[in-house]
C-alpha cells in the first residue's frame, strides 16, 4: 500500500473521446469563468452535448429518461420563451452552458476523488473508525462517514461499507451491529449535504438562489448537518437501548489525528479557492472549480514521495513529473463513468434556464403572493423528501425552483431562507430516497433493498431531522427579514 503506484495501464491507452470531451469541458468553463471568454463557456456546452452523445450506448436507461424528460421540459421552455419574443438559439445555448458549468464542478470534484481512492490515510481511519467500542461507535462511523464523505462523495459509504462487513461477526446480533453501524455512515454522509463545499448541492443551489449569501449559510449548514448527526446518535440510542453490544477489537495506532486530518484538506481547499477568487474572480464555485484539481495533483505527488521515501527508489520507475503526467492520462480515461452524473447536472442546468426564460420575470410570483413567506421555505424540504420518492433528483427540483422563483425577496421572503431550505432540504432528501446513491451503496452492503435502508429505517431520523430543519429556517428568517412576516 505504501509504495509507489504502478503503472496505469490506462495511461498507455490511448485517451477516449468523451474523456478528452469531458476535460474541454472543464477547460471551457474555466476560460469562460476566470478568464472571461463567454464563447469558451459555449463551446464547453457543445462539448458537454458530444460528450454525452458519445456516451449515449453506455448510458444506464435511467439516465436516459432523465435526460428525455429534462429535455423536453427544457424544450417546452424554449418554444415558450420565443412565444415571448426570446432567441431560441440563444436560450439553447445559455441553458447548457450553465449545464456545462455544474459538469464541470463534478469533474473537478471526482480528481479529488481520484486522489483519494489511493491515500493510506483514508483506510488507516475507517479501521480506526471501525475498531471503536460500542459506547461510541455510532458517533465515531457517523462523524466519519461525513468526513470522509466531505471528499470521497457516496465513495465513503463503500469504503466504510467494506470495512464493516470485514469485522462483522455472524448470527443474530452481528446483523443487528453491522445494521447499526452502516445507518451511522449513512446517516453521517446524508447530512453532508446541507452544508458541504466540495458537494455538486452547492453549486446548484448557488445557481437557482444567486442572490444567497452561500458564505454564510455553509457554516450554519455546517451546524444543522452536526444537530441532525446528535438526533440519528440518539434515536439510535433509545431504538436499540435493551440491546447489549460486544467490545470492539483494539482502536488502530493513529488515534483521532488521521481522521482530523480531512478537515485540514477540506480547508486547504477553500483557503485556496478564496484566495484564487479574489486574485482572478469569477466566484467561488469557479475557484473551487479551478483548484480541486490542482490539490488532488499535489495529493498524489505526496503519496508518490511517500511511497519512494519508503521503499526507496525503483529501478526504471519513472521520475514524479512522469508519474503525475500518468495519473492525469488516467483520470481523463476514467472520466467517462461520470456520464450518469455529468447528464442529470447538464440536462438540469439546461432545464432550469430553458424554463426560466419561458416565465414571466418574476417566475410564479404573481401566483404565490398571498402566502405567508414563511410557508414557501418550509415548503422546500418536505418537497424535495416527496418528490424524492418518485425518483426525482434534488438536482433537478432544486433548479426548478430557482427558475420559479428567481426573485425571492419580491415575495417577502429572503432568499438566504430559500437557499438554506433548499440545502437542508437536499440532505433531508437523501436520507429518505431510495434512488439515492447513498441508499443503493448501504443496502448493498446490508443485503437489503434500498426502500428498507431509507424509507423504513431512516423515517424516523428523518422526521426528527425535518422539524429542526424547519427550526433552523424559520430562525433563520427571522434574523433576516426581522419578522416571520416579512
Amino acid at each position: 500500500m505504501g509504495a509507489a503506484p504502478p503503472p496505469f495501464a490506462a495511461a498507455r491507452a490511448v485517451l477516449p473521446p468523451s474523456g478528452v470531451c469531458y476535460a474541454l469541458v472543464w477547460l471551457g468553463t474555466l476560460a469562460s469563468e476566470i478568464a472571461g471568454l463567454p464563447l469558451a463557456g459555449d463551446a464547453a456546452g457543445l462539448f458537454l452535448l458530444l460528450f454525452l452523445a458519445l456516451e449515449w450506448p453506455r448510458q444506464r436507461r435511467y439516465a436516459r429518461l432523465v435526460l428525455l424528460g429534462f429535455s423536453a421540459a427544457g424544450g417546452l421552455g424554449i418554444v415558450l420563451a420565443a412565444r415571448h419574443g426570446v432567441a431560441p438559439l440563444g436560450v439553447f445555448v445559455a441553458g447548457w452552458r450553465r449545464g456545462a458549468a455544474l459538469a464541470a464542478f463534478y469533474f473537478a470534484l471526482g480528481a479529488l476523488r481520484d486522489a483519494a481512492e489511493t491515500s493510506p490515510l483514508f483506510r488507516r481511519s475507517g479501521r480506526h473508525l471501525v475498531a471503536q467500542p460500542p459506547g461510541r461507535r455510532y458517533a465515531a462511523l457517523t462523524v466519519g462517514g461525513h468526513l470522509f464523505g466531505l471528499i470521497l462523495s457516496y465513495g465513503a459509504i463503500d469504503l466504510l461499507g467494506a470495512m464493516v462487513s470485514r469485522a462483522r461477526a455472524e448470527g443474530p446480533a452481528g446483523t443487528l451491529r453491522a445494521r447499526r453501524m452502516m445507518l451511522a455512515i449513512n446517516r453521517g454522509f446524508c447530512t453532508v449535504n446541507a452544508w458541504n463545499p466540495l458537494n455538486v448541492m452547492t453549486a446548484v443551489v448557488t445557481t437557482a438562489v444567486p442572490a444567497a449569501p452561500m458564505r454564510l449559510l455553509m457554516p450554519l449548514g455546517l451546524g444543522v448537518a452536526l444537530m441532525m448527526m446528535a438526533l440519528g446518535w440518539a434515536e439510535d440510542r433509545w431504538r436499540w437501548r435493551g440491546e447489549r453490544e460486544r467490545a470492539a477489537t483494539p482502536v488502530a495506532a493513529g488515534g483521532w489525528a488521521e481522521p482530523l486530518r480531512l478537515i485540514g484538506l477540506v480547508g486547504l481547499v477553500m483557503v485556496l479557492a478564496e484566495a484564487a477568487n479574489a486574485v482572478l474572480g469569477g466566484g467561488v464555485i469557479a475557484a473551487v472549480t479551478l483548484v480541486v484539481p490542482l490539490v488532488a495533483l499535489i495529493w498524489v505527488g505526496v503519496q508518490t514521495l511517500g511511497g519512494i521515501a519508503r521503499l526507496g527508489p525503483i529501478p526504471g520507475a519513472p521520475a514524479l513529473p512522469a508519474w503525475l503526467f500518468r495519473r492525469g492520462r488516467r483520470f481523463i480515461a476514467r472520466a467517462p463513468a461520470f456520464r450518469a452524473e455529468a447528464l442529470v447536472l447538464g440536462a438540469s442546468g439546461f432545464m432550469g434556464v430553458a424554463l426560466g426564460g419561458a416565465l414571466p420575470g418574476g417566475g410564479l410570483a404573481p401566483h404565490l403572493g398571498g402566502l405567508p413567506p414563511l410557508v414557501i421555505p418550509f415548503a422546500v424540504p418536505p418537497l424535495l423528501m416527496l418528490t424524492g420518492q418518485i425518483g426525482l433528483n434534488p438536482i433537478a427540483v432544486v433548479a426548478l425552483i430557482g427558475a420559479a422563483i428567481p426573485a425571492p425577496a419580491a415575495l417577502g421572503v429572503a432568499p438566504a431562507a430559500l437557499a438554506f431550505a433548499c440545502m437542508l432540504g437536499w440532505a433531508l432528501a437523501v436520507s429518505v430516497t431510495p434512488m439515492s446513491a447513498s441508499a443503493i451503496t448501504t443496502a448493498r452492503w446490508l443485503h437489503v433493498s434500498p426502500w428498507r435502508v431509507s424509507t423504513v429505517w431512516n423515517a424516523g431520523f428523518a422526521a426528527a431531522a425535518l422539524l429542526l430543519a424547519w427550526g433552523a429556517i424559520g430562525a433563520l428568517s427571522l434574523v433576516m427579514n426581522g419578522g416571520f412576516g416579512g
